[in-house]
């Protein structure tokens, strides 16, 4: 017999309470990737499960083989069996049950124990742990089957009541919305690779500040950017630190001295990736200051109306400059038509396009 050791099991899911369901699907759902997640589950569910064997399947999207197979008291030897049934997998009475139901499956439930001992899937495979009890359980992704547990014990006495199905049928699809977010974390992982991969190629600088890690990501040309500049990484910070009513897309810039001599302006445009903790993406543009460019139109703004003019520019409303610079929203808006009308501008567009030669705006996201 397989009995697992050092485990002490608890005889009845109702005693566990819905609590401690609760806590153990929480506890998966903060799985970092599928490989974890598969082992907090097939380590952790005999805390809730009388369950001394168990599996845990999870199937190809694409093929519905399994990708994914963890076994604990459960020998190689039987599951490659069972993947060899003469008719396929779906010939088990209990995996038939759950692909036609979607609900749990317990073998005493579907059939006796008589019936059980003699059917060809106890013949000619469980017999090998001698497995007298089995609850098959689907995970669940909205209506699809995308995996099973597998839980089961060689005592012939001790059997599964109604109440136990059904709390390691909600496991079941508890798992199937950790699984289902875990996938979709890769697939944007994956995207946002290819994204890095296509701005490198185009020499885009682009930094990647995750949640999760401790340094920021540079790409190549980020590096390069920032070797022109005194401070270096250190400017980046304050460009992508998040204003509070533009979390997900906002713009900001900051002036930079050069190594080379002389100083520019460091504009960051950053966009935040669609998922809850998401990495936020920030593309660097630097604009390398040329004497006298700007000279002829700023000389006849105050310092005051050259810094809402600046912000003008990083595209930020009158509101959001009101913020920054701690003034009235009808403030701003008053030192704006002067800027336009100080540099004969009509619009927003006009003025981004005489200060920045010409160019169009582009900073907002």
């Amino acid at each position: 017999m397989f009995e697992a050791r050092g485990e002490v099991p608890v005889p009845g899911a109702e005693r566990a309470g819905g609590m401690a369901l609760l806590r153990f699907a929480a506890a998966l759902c903060s799985s970092s990737d599928l490989a974890e997640l598969e082992h907090k589950l097939v380590t952790g569910v005999g805390r809730l499960f009388y369950a001394p064997m168990r599996t845990l399947y999870l199937l190809d999207p694409l093929t519905g083989r399994p990708e994914h197979v963890a076994p604990v008291n459960v020998s190689e030897t039987m599951l490659a069996r069972y993947e060899r049934l003469p008719q396929g997998r779906e010939t088990d009475p209990l995996l038939a049950h759950v692909l036609a139901s979607g609900g749990a499956a317990y073998n005493m439930a579907l059939m006796s124990m008589e019936e059980f001992l003699e059917s060809p899937v106890y013949t000619s495979i469980v017999s090998m742990h001698d497995m007298r009890h089995i609850v098959q359980v689907p995970i669940l992704c909205g209506e699809a089957v995308i995996g099973t547990i597998n839980l089961g014990t060689s005592d012939p006495d001790r059997g599964y009541p109604a109440g136990e199905v059904r709390w390691a049928e909600a496991l079941g699809r508890l798992v199937g919305v950790a699984v289902e977010g875990l996938r979709a974390r890769e697939d944007l992982e994956q995207e946002l690779e290819r994204a890095r991969a296509a701005l490198e190629l185009t020499g885009t600088a682009v930094v990647v500040s995750d949640p999760k890690a401790l340094e920021l990501g540079l790409n190549e040309p980020a590096r390069r950017l920032l070797t022109q500049l005194r401070g270096g990484e250190e400017q980046v910070y304050g460009l992508i630190a998040p204003p509070p009513d533009r979390p997900a897309g906002f713009s900001r810039s900051a002036d930079v001295e050069l190594l080379g001599g002389g100083r520019g302006r460091l504009h960051g445009y950053s966009s935040r990736l669609p998922r809850e903790g998401g990495a936020l993406v920030t593309v660097l543009e630097l604009d390398p200051e040329q004497p006298g460019k700007l000279a002829g139109a700023l000389v006849a703004l105050t310092p005051r109306e050259r810094e809402v003019a600046a912000l003008v520019v990083d595209g930020l409303a009158d509101r959001e400059i009101a913020q920054r610079l701690y003034l009235s929203r009808h403030t701003v808006s008053q030192y704006v038509k002067r800027i336009y009308r100080k540099l004969g501008v009509d619009s927003r567009v006009a003025l981004t396009g005489l200060l920045l030669g010409g160019r169009e705006s582009h900073r907002n996201l």
